[in-house]
């Protein structure tokens, strides 16, 4: 069922500076609507019932509006559209809620489904203020061509192609924007930016995203702010990237409407693409004027209302250095006072392991509170919350963090790598160097001489980067060398206003105990700008009675390989384990990343003495991982066991894939197999199986 609410009061003709941006006809039609009915405080849809009643749709070119079943036993919004044969030809789709006018907005709906063909240049999202503007084009509002400001996501926006044929797609970025659109004399136009787009992300297909786009302004305010998020509808604790731009650049406040109606779209960029449709398909969309109050930012509602959904949750999503001892806390709500949340279906997994037996849940079933206090220390983990409401309907909220200390990272026990460290002047290396870089204030470089900060490699020898010369602003640490060695990473970009153009935010990992001890304006450095087959020479000391495991700390926006490998003699190179490194969605979402042999197991690392180690970009160079990748530390930290399991006593055993490692405890929880399973422990030392013990879900096993 639809949800809306109604405001019941009169239209106070607050859009009344309509001539700016309107033909008099047109506002005179929407003035007079509006005035005929009450105003909506908030408008919502979730196309359940099956249709659009209320929508104003697109026409030309041609473009179908269709309503296919989504998850929740609802239905969603498919909108598709194919090129017309005269005049503006692209394809498009457009759909707009008519009921309401909006100069401040909250604006979101969730993404579905798209094209996922490589082959095509599909721009879709939410348009907001869509109406027409007789400075630039005056006739009547056209819904096909509208004037208005979108956010939008362009896909497959930056590809190479394997013959001039553009024939053979080999990879692909996304790009965010936040765009005017202009009715250009009977042409549809994306131009006028209000923000910087932000590239080198990719849509994962398979999974739904949403989109919430702001502006609190008041009518005729100066300039106009714009705020734009995207979230995974799987955790919308946390928007995965966001970006704020006004419309002061470039005389943009001539060409984005006041006000007018919220909507959504498809759009096709003509680009001599083979696949010049449009299909995209929406689900949840939600107007007001206001962002709801019903979560703190930077938290979004869930786009179903009364779904349930998790909220005010501890870790925090990419959570680094969780005290273990904290636990695991959140809130599972509807979000209502009416529609309850099954408490006997919340699930909590952790790396794959149902844990959910040790959960704590009290409160109300509308806004159950859930702690769980088993974390173990210096564990990376994978987290997944399922929840489930009174009707019956699902959501996840997936999020990862881990529960290593400050302390332990600078401890003998770990060896820690930083990726900017590489060798210098063919092969030279410190084995312990203290932090080094420059202050974000901009003063001089700090450990000159002594760390590694200007150092400058030798290419082909302590590294090979396929750019052949510096980045200005990029190459900050070792300015001589092309490895992009880079301060933080560039976040948020706005327009500040004509005069000033670009400004731009930075935002760093988390900055440990050793930077800050030098300087609290000495922040991590990172290797970034990374292509296919580049690669990093470190050499170090090592102590040969030390077994470890790897982890590689890192932000993706393009899931890749990173191999991991022993650089011997002749030279020799040996694998030592690759790092499948997930999407993080942009590159300032920073997680560690398991070095894994080829069967998905935990590496065993054991070298010795003065050892050089290289880490290669395992994938070739094309647009599917080019600048996806940031790199901040390779962490080295003592081997935990490994278990197998076989069907037999004598049969072939196999790594566990799903296991919860407590060193501390010496204790480790699998899933528990319906068959009967024989257990083994390995490890760089000796271990026996003291006790077996089997719950509801788990086998749990202690070794000594």
């Amino acid at each position: 069922m639809k949800s809306v609410i109604l405001q019941a009061t009169a239209y106070t003709g607050a859009f009344c500076r309509c001539a700016r941006i309107a033909s008099s006809a047109t506002c005179a039609a929407l003035l007079a609507a509006a005035l005929t009915a009450p105003q909506l405080l908030a408008q919502s849809d979730n196309f359940d019932d099956g249709n659009d009643t209320g929508w104003l749709r697109s026409s030309v070119p041609p473009a179908t509006f269709t309503f296919p079943a989504d998850p929740l036993g609802g239905h969603a919004f498919r909108l598709q559209g194919v090129p017309g044969t005269t005049g503006d030809t692209n394809a498009r789709a457009f759909a707009y809620l008519t009921n309401r006018l909006y100069t401040n907005f909250f604006a979101a709906v969730d993404v579905v489904a798209w094209n996922t063909n490589q082959d095509c240049n599909l721009v879709l999202g939410l348009l907001v203020r869509a109406s027409s503007n007789e400075m630039i084009y005056p006739v009547p509002f056209n819904p096909s061509a509208p004037m208005g400001l979108t956010f939008n996501v362009r896909l497959h926006n930056w590809r190479a192609y394997a013959t001039p044929s553009n024939a053979e797609p080999l990879g692909s970025r996304d790009q965010m924007s936040c765009w005017g659109m202009v009715n250009g004399g009977g042409t549809l136009m994306l131009g006028n930016p209000v923000t910087v787009s932000q590239i080198g992300f990719r849509w994962v297909p398979g999974r739904s995203y949403r989109l919430v786009m702001s502006n609190t302004n008041n009518l005729g305010d100066a300039p106009q702010i714009y705020t734009c998020s995207i979230y995974d509808c799987e955790d919308l604790t946390t928007p995965l990237l966001s970006m704020t731009g006004d419309d002061s650049y470039s005389g943009n406040y001539m060409f984005i409407p006041s006000y007018g109606y919220v909507g959504v779209f498809g759009y096709h960029l003509s680009n001599g693409d083979y696949d010049s449709t449009v299909d995209v398909t929406f689900d949840n969309f939600y107007v007001a004027e206001r962002a709801p109050a019903s979560v703190p930012a930077p938290a979004t509602p869930h786009g179903l209302i009364g779904a349930p959904q998790v909220v005010n949750r501890s870790p925090g999503s990419f959570k680094n250095f969780h005290p273990a001892a904290n636990g695991i806390s959140f809130v599972a709500t509807t979000l209502t006072t009416t529609n309850e949340v099954s408490t006997n279906a919340i699930r909590l997994f952790l790396n794959g392991v149902n844990v959910t037996e040790s959960l704590v849940i009290s409160g109300p079933a509308t806004n159950a509170q859930v702690v769980y206090h088993a974390l173990a220390s210096n564990v990376v983990y994978d987290a997944r919350i399922e929840l489930q409401d009174a009707l019956g309907r699902r959501t996840t909220n997936s999020f990862t963090f881990d529960t290593f200390t400050d302390a332990y990272l600078a401890s003998s026990a770990v060896k820690v790598i930083e990726c900017e460290d590489y060798d210098y002047t063919t092969g030279v290396f410190m084995d312990n160097p203290p932090p080094s870089g420059y202050l974000t204030n901009g003063s001089g470089a700090v450990n000159l001489g002594v760390g590694y900060v200007e150092m400058s490699g030798t290419p082909g020898f302590d590294f090979y980067d396929r750019d052949g010369s510096p980045h200005t602003g990029e190459s900050q640490y070792r300015s001589l060398d092309p490895v992009g060695t880079q301060q933080g990473n560039y976040g948020t970009f706005v327009y500040a206003d004509s005069a000033l153009g670009i400004g731009y935010s930075q935002t760093y990992d988390t900055q440990r105990g050793k930077y800050a001890a030098v300087d609290p304006a000495l922040h991590e450095y990172i290797v970034q700008r990374t292509d296919g087959s580049e690669w990093l020479n470190y050499t170090r000391v090592f102590d040969g009675a030390r077994t470890y495991n790897a982890y590689l700390r890192t932000a993706c926006g393009l899931t890749q390989p990173v191999a991991l490998e022993h650089i011997g003699s002749g030279p020799v190179t040996n694998l030592l384990g690759q790092f499948h490194i997930p999407s993080t969605f942009y590159l300032h979402n920073y997680r560690y990343v398991p070095l894994t042999t080829t069967n998905g197991t935990p590496a065993l690392i054991q070298l010795n003495g003065t050892t050089t180690v290289r880490l290669r970009m395992d994938s070739p160079p094309n647009e599917a991982t080019r600048y996806g990748l940031a790199i901040n530390y390779l962490l080295l930290t003592p081997a935990a066991p490994q278990l197998e399991s076989a069907e037999l006593a004598n049969g072939s055993f196999a790594p566990e894939a799903n296991a919860l490692v407590d060193t501390a405890m010496k204790r480790i929880t699998v899933p528990r197999n319906t068959a009967t399973r024989f257990y083994r422990v390995t490890w760089s030392q000796q271990v026996t199986i003291a006790s077996i013990s089997v719950t509801r879900d788990n086998i749990v096993l202690t070794y000594e």
